[in-house]
């Protein structure tokens, strides 16, 4: 487990997973000055889920979950005014120890944490990641009318690539994609994703099964 210190850029609707891409419109003072700086050095940024309810910490600072995620800029572009359109690539998980600096935006000492994933995936785990990958196209086919069978998912993608890129996507409450980012193990968080894919396949297909099996009766004029 390495210990490091980096920027902290705390949101309140987005957490951030190892292995996946997430686009950002830097405008805010304190964070481009961040993002200035970090292009500077290692290009790292520690993503974190601000908590729900105004709750602040002990330097009177909006709360802030424990695990987040860091990632690196891969891609930036800069704009009028000092903004930047910035492109992150996930890395690692990690744990909040402290922070150390609190202007003009926060700095931390963070624990990196890893998953740990196989060397080598076993026969059963790429079948999980066909089977999840399967069913999240088929909900969004089906329910969200969104065609997903395109180029742009890379099906030889790791089990943990998979599974953290659905986690990002599906609409699911913050609190509970937090949940998600902090469970250890990649099984475990595979196992919550496809009960929700296919809990909600489920429930649609229920629905087309009943709206199926309902009839119209036409008016009667004899009973007017």
């Amino acid at each position: 487990m390495a210990t490091i210190v980096l920027p902290i850029f705390p949101l309140p609707n987005i957490v951030f997973f190892p292995k996946v891409l997430l686009p950002l419109h830097i405008f805010e003072p304190r964070y481009r000055q961040m993002v200035t700086d970090a292009l500077e050095h290692e290009r790292q940024i520690g993503m974190i889920l601000l908590k729900e309810g105004g709750d602040v910490d002990s330097a009177g600072l909006p709360a802030v979950y424990r695990i987040g995620c860091m990632g690196r800029i891969e891609a930036y572009e800069r704009l009028p005014e000092g903004r930047f359109n910035i492109l992150l690539h996930g890395l690692n998980r990690f744990e909040l120890v402290k922070f150390v600096k609190e202007k003009p935006y926060r700095i931390a000492v963070v624990n990196l944490l890893d998953d740990m994933p196989s060397a080598r995936e076993t026969h059963e785990q790429l079948r999980a990641r066909d089977h999840l990958l399967e069913r999240f196209f088929a909900y969004f086919n089906q329910v969200l009318g969104i065609d997903m069978n395109d180029n742009r998912w890379d099906r030889s993608a790791s089990l943990e690539v998979v599974v953290n890129q659905v986690a990002a996507i599906l609409d699911i409450p913050v609190g509970d994609k937090q949940q998600l980012l902090e469970m250890p193990a990649v099984e475990k968080r595979l196992d919550v994703v496809q009960g929700i894919v296919d809990g909600r396949l489920n429930y649609a297909e229920k629905l087309r099964q009943i709206v199926a099996s309902m009839r119209v009766v036409p008016d009667d004029p004899e009973l007017n």
